[in-house]
C-alpha cells in the first residue's frame, strides 16, 4: 500500500516538472554554487592514500562484495577444464557488475544533495569505475594465465575472446547511464548487463566465431569498442562537470 502510494506521489512529481521552465542562467549559478560548497566541505587535512580510505569509507559496499565474489570464483574457474567454453559469459558478467558499482551512485536521485554534504561525486564515480575496472580485468587475466598454462591454450587469442564481451558490455552499460531513466532505475541497467552477458554467452557456442581467420575480426572488434567506451565515458564526465546529471537525477 506504502509503495503504490510513493509511486503515485512521485509521478505526480514527476508530471508537474515537465511545466516548470528552467533558467540556464539560474541553473549554472546554482550549480556553482553547490560546486563551492562541495569544495569546501571536501576539503581534509591528509594526503591521497587519506582520500582513498574516505571514499571507500562512504561508498555503498553491497556491489563491492558481489563483484568481488564473482572475481573469486572467476579465478577459481580459470582451472576448470571447460573454462573456455564460459570465460566469454563470465566476461560479460564482470563488465556488467564493473558499471553497476559505478551506477549505484545514482539510484538513490539525491546525487547532488551528496554531492554538496559530505562526498565529491566525480571523485567518487571515477576511483569506482577504476578499481571495478582494474579487479575485473585482473579477475579475468589471472583465469586465463591459469587455464592457458595449464590446458596449453593460445592465451594471445583467448585474451581477444574474453576482451570483447568485457568492453561492450560495459558500453551497453554505460549507454543505459547517460540517459536520466537509467540511472534512476536499476533494473534496467541489470536488465541490460544480463541480455548483453547472455548474449556473449550465445555467441560463444558459434565455432566459426573461433576460427584463427577469425582473430582479425576479434581485433577489430576490440578496437571499436574500447574507442565506443572512451568516448562514453568522455560524455559523461563531461555532463557530470556541467551538473546535467547532477540536477537531473
Amino acid at each position: 500500500m506504502n509503495d503504490s502510494y510513493d509511486k503515485k506521489i512521485k509521478e505526480m512529481f514527476r508530471q508537474n516538472d515537465k511545466s516548470v521552465i528552467i533558467d540556464s542562467y539560474e541553473k549554472q549559478e546554482l550549480l556553482d554554487r553547490v560546486n563551492t560548497i562541495a569544495v569546501a566541505n571536501n576539503k581534509f587535512s591528509g594526503n591521497k592514500w587519506q582520500a582513498l580510505r574516505n571514499q571507500i569509507f562512504y561508498m555503498d559496499k553491497t556491489f563491492m562484495i558481489i563483484h568481488l565474489a564473482v572475481c573469486m570464483v572467476t579465478v577459481a574457474l580459470g582451472g576448470w577444464h571447460y573454462w573456455t567454453k564460459v570465460s566469454v559469459l563470465f566476461s560479460g558478467v564482470l563488465g556488467a557488475l564493473s558499471l553497476l558499482e559505478m551506477g549505484r551512485a545514482f539510484f538513490s536521485g539525491m546525487t547532488e544533495l551528496e554531492h554538496c554534504c559530505y562526498l565529491n561525486v566525480r571523485q567518487l564515480v571515477v576511483f569506482q569505475m577504476a578499481y571495478s575496472g582494474i579487479i575485473s580485468l585482473a579477475a579475468l587475466s589471472a583465469a586465463l594465465i591459469f587455464s592457458g598454462i595449464r590446458y596449453e591454450l593460445p592465451i594471445l587469442k583467448n585474451c581477444l575472446y574474453i576482451l570483447v564481451p568485457f568492453v561492450f558490455t560495459e558500453c551497453a552499460c554505460m549507454t543505459v547511464m547517460l540517459t536520466e531513466i537509467g540511472r534512476r532505475n536499476i533494473l534496467i541497467l541489470l536488465s541490460v548487463g544480463i541480455f548483453s552477458a547472455l548474449f556473449w554467452g550465445v555467441l560463444s557456442v558459434i565455432p566459426d566465431l573461433y576460427k584463427a581467420s577469425a582473430v582479425a575480426f576479434w581485433g577489430m572488434a576490440l578496437i571499436a569498442g574500447i574507442g565506443i567506451f572512451a568516448m562514453q565515458t568522455r560524455r559523461f564526465f563531461r555532463e557530470l562537470d556541467k551538473g546535467e546529471i547532477l540536477c537531473t537525477d
